[in-house]
């Protein structure tokens, strides 16, 4: 080769290589300003996807009516659509990293542009790219449209694709793209080499692109520091509502909507399992997943989100092809006392984050299936009643509980009485059910032995009203008060309040009685502590979402390790007649398990006015009687 070319090569090189990346970026520019096809992902994919066999149990033909509910999410993402971010927070096996393939191959095949696929790690990218992106390639006959040999650079007519991942700055900024596809961007690292959020850094590669995508998929992670659950949250969230096969009304599939039953035994038969609607109270069977999912329609419930953001559960998995309600009962049952089982329970099948504060929230559903027939209106367990009552601006709700050996309880009747607690009706009614008789099965009777009527909300002054003519009678006003180490129960003391109605008050510790509850609930067969709960009216759907209405939390106080209660629904009366009446029997002061030593029960009526004037000195059932 003469000199003088030799000296010229690097300087052609150079030119090339110039001319090569001018080429690229006018490219780029030109595909962001191309008109969009008529053609959404949605109607590419049922027209030309091929799934393989060597990545999925349902190769061949894709068919939306399979996954109808990603539809929506596909369209979001073709170009007809203005929306450019696109979150889907999910569970495991619904389809969202086939959503992603499917847009990939769709501008490759039909809108070509600069193509990103982020992943978590090199070793996730690499994994990605042979099972499912090659596999994917070689079913669609596509591999001959690519060129070159690098794994994690593609070229294609009017494109190139590249794989990253989010602990590497340098392929997370190595040349601008127009559609970025984020899979499980909850397991991202959270500082990139020191750049900053790997997000952020995806985020700015698609500026100079008019028409960019950015799809963000994945199953949640810890709550507080779950970048998909975050997206969610800031954009319009929306849920996947299905009819009901009886009435026709539009709802979600909840996990709090599963119902399954027991046997004899108290073992769980998760293949009985099936959905309530909330609306009807009609329960069917996972068989009509196909029908009712074809039906089924995205609904905003945030409509001032910046972005469509999507969340499915793993309870809309296909049915054949992913996680059954079955299966999710099991794992649900195998999960209990495991917090790692709970919280792959709560990402995988609920879709949801995890509460790190270690939260514990009881299952309704499992009270609910081992309600038991007594055989009396009052069973021979308890030894003694007590009575828990709540007030509301429209109704008073009491619990009447028995209390047996080892401080084993029996729900006796759960009573709401309808009326406005300023007039005296709805008192009177309350006063018949506190004074009533409660029979056991030799015909003997039992009366309730002590009742906390809770003060607070907007009925005070009559709450106070009431109790000072029966304090002779264990009826007292209460007052809770969380906080940790709490008494569950202190004597009744006069407030200035109070005594202008000639009433005491009796100060609850909530919290205290909620984790003696908590724990309560969480035993599966009769023993110390075991609540027992009757098939009678009363007891039904509602009391259990009521008492199973708050979660209890770990926090941190000053350093010190502490459990404290937050709600997940706003209704709780259950929960809070039931501590009520936990402290009543603290009230009265027996000691249950020597009373059923002795073959004794609390058969006296409190309402029989004997013991007026030693009760009137407030003195605390240290005098009274069986």
């Amino acid at each position: 080769m003469p000199d003088e070319i030799k000296k010229q090569e690097p300087v052609i090189k150079l030119k090339m290589a110039t001319g090569e990346n001018v080429d690229y970026v006018t490219s780029a520019i030109l595909s962001g300003l191309r008109p969009p096809p008529d053609m959404t992902i949605s109607q590419w994919a049922e027209k030309f996807r091929i799934i393989s066999g060597a990545s999925s149990s349902s190769p061949g033909q894709w068919s939306n009516e399979r996954t109808p509910y990603l539809v929506e999410i596909m369209d979001q993402l073709s170009p007809q659509s203005p929306a450019t971010d696109v979150v889907f927070m999910k569970g495991a096996q619904v389809g969202g990293t086939e959503c992603l393939i499917n847009t990939a191959l769709y501008y490759i095949m039909h809108d070509p542009c600069p193509i990103g696929l982020f992943q978590t790690t090199e070793m996730t990218a690499k994994r990605f790219i042979k099972q499912r992106m090659n596999t994917a390639f070689a079913a669609m006959k596509m591999d001959e449209i690519f060129t070159g040999a690098e794994m994690y650079l593609r070229e294609f007519p009017g494109g190139v694709m590249i794989t990253g991942w989010s602990n590497s700055a340098s392929n997370l900024r190595s040349m601008p793209i127009r559609i970025a596809l984020c899979d499980e961007i909850s397991e991202w690292a959270k500082d990139c080499e020191g750049q900053g959020d790997p997000c952020s850094l995806v985020e700015a590669r698609t500026v100079t692109f008019a028409r960019k995508k950015r799809f963000w998929n994945s199953t949640p992670g810890i709550e507080g520091e779950c970048r998909v659950t975050e997206r969610f949250r800031r954009g319009d969230q929306r849920f996947y509502n299905v009819p009901c096969p009886h009435c026709g009304e539009l709802h979600t599939w909840k996990w709090e909507n599963l119902f399954w039953d027991r046997d004899a035994e108290g073992n769980h038969m998760p293949w009985t399992v099936r959905m309530k609607c909330p609306h009807c109270g009609e329960e069917y069977g996972e068989y009509r997943k196909p029908e009712l999912m074809n039906h089924g329609v995205w609904i905003a419930t945030n409509p001032n989100g910046a972005y469509p953001s999507y969340h499915l559960s793993g309870l809309y998995a296909p049915l054949g092809a992913g996680l059954s309600w079955a299966d999710a009962v099991s794992q649900f049952v195998n999960a209990q006392g495991d917090i790692n089982l709970l919280k792959a329970f709560t990402n995988n099948v609920l879709g949801e984050p995890w509460n790190i504060e270690g939260g514990m929230q009881i299952d309704k559903f499992g009270l609910i299936s081992r309600c038991e027939e007594y055989e009396s209106e009052v069973p021979e367990g308890p030894a003694i009643l007590t009575a828990g009552v709540d007030t509301q601006d429209d109704r008073l709700e009491c619990e009447i509980v028995g209390w047996g050996a080892g401080l084993e309880s029996w729900g006796i009747a759960h009573k709401v009485f309808v009326g406005d607690p300023s007039q005296p009706a709805v008192w009177d009614a309350l006063d018949a059910a506190l004074t009533a008789p409660y029979c056991l099965s030799d015909g003997s009777e039992m009366h309730v032995a002590a009742t906390l009527i809770d003060s607070g909300g907007h009925h005070t002054d009559d709450v106070y009203r009431f109790t000072a003519k029966r304090e002779w009678r264990n009826v007292f006003a209460c007052a809770g008060h969380s906080g940790a180490g709490r008494q569950i129960v202190t004597r009744p003391q006069r407030t200035k309040k109070s005594a202008l109605r000639n009433a005491t008050v009796v100060s609850v510790g909530v919290d205290s009685a909620k984790d003696q509850l908590y724990d309560w609930l969480t035993k599966e067969t009769p023993c110390p502590g075991f609540c027992h709960f009757p098939v009678r009216d009363g007891y039904d759907e509602e009391f259990f979402a009521q008492l199973t209405a708050e979660k209890r939390v770990r926090k941190w106080v000053r350093g010190i390790q502490q459990w404290a209660y937050k709600k997940t629904r706003e209704r709780n009366e259950a929960l809070d007649t039931r501590v009520y009446s936990r402290a009543a029997l603290n009230l009265v002061g027996v000691d249950v398990d020597k009373m059923i030593a002795s073959g004794r029960k609390f058969t006296r009526n409190v309402s029989v006015p004997a013991m007026r004037q030693r009760i009137q000195r407030h003195t605390i059932s240290g005098g009274i009687k069986l």
